[in-house]
């Protein structure tokens, strides 16, 4: 597994503020409309915020991963959402989320989304990555210190 061929630097969402999970999924949903990656902003928001209300994607120190299956998907897709401030999403340890990796499929690909949960919990076991991407000044940036890092565990 390595991210890189997922994860596009064009596929990296920044705010700096985000009120809650739900306008984050809202406006995430946005970023991929008008990038063309998906027709029903709507539907995709749905989905997130469904998953979210079985259990909180937030897995600690800073990190989040939301997983979704949609037909709105015709291939496995990865993207990152960097929230500078923080966000509350019940995380086990009680942090604030400043790093989300979204994590969208069809149904097809169950056992990717696996191997990716993984892999993520992995690369972001450390707390060092976390910080490093709630300061990243662009998207070009984050998407290469998650590369950087990822080398690192990889090697």
């Amino acid at each position: 597994m390595k991210l890189a061929n997922y994860l596009k630097k064009e596929n990296v969402y920044l705010c700096d503020t985000c009120k809650d999970t739900g306008h984050l999924y809202g406006d995430f949903a946005h970023f991929l409309k008008e990038k063309g990656i998906i027709a029903d902003a709507r539907k995709v928001k749905r989905l997130f915020v469904k998953r979210e209300s079985v259990q909180s994607t937030g897995i600690g120190r800073g990190v989040a991963t939301p997983h979704i299956f949609s037909d709105e998907f015709s291939e496995f897709f990865l993207a990152l959402a960097l929230v500078r401030q923080g966000i509350d999403f019940s995380a086990p340890d009680g942090r604030p989320v400043h790093v989300v990796f979204l994590i969208m499929s069809d149904d097809r690909d169950i056992g990717l989304h696996l191997k990716t949960l993984a892999h993520l919990a992995r690369l972001t076991a450390s707390s060092d990555l976390c910080a490093a991407l709630k300061n990243a000044r662009d998207e070009a940036e984050a998407f290469a210190l998650i590369l950087e890092k990822e080398k690192a565990i990889l090697s």
